[in-house]
């Protein structure tokens, strides 16, 4: 994510800037899309924010398996 900024004369009733600021360098997992391509993350339990996507950065799942699985009995 970039830095936060907000246009002229808008204030930052919400507090976002804040939550915004407390995102950058983390690693969260895309919940989904809206009708415009923005991705939707939860940062928090009771927060629900849309990025572009031109703003992130994707990282690779880490592989969480210990080798290479077999279905032989």
């Amino acid at each position: 994510m970039s830095k936060v900024t907000f246009p002229p004369g808008v204030k930052d009733e919400l507090r976002n800037e804040k939550l915004f600021k407390s995102m950058l360098g983390r690693v969260y997992t895309v919940r989904g899309f809206d009708k415009y391509g923005n991705v939707e993350l939860e940062p928090q339990r009771l927060n629900t924010v849309w990025v572009e996507p031109e703003f992130l950065k994707l990282r690779a799942r880490k592989n969480k398996s210990h080798g290479p699985k077999s279905n032989v009995r």
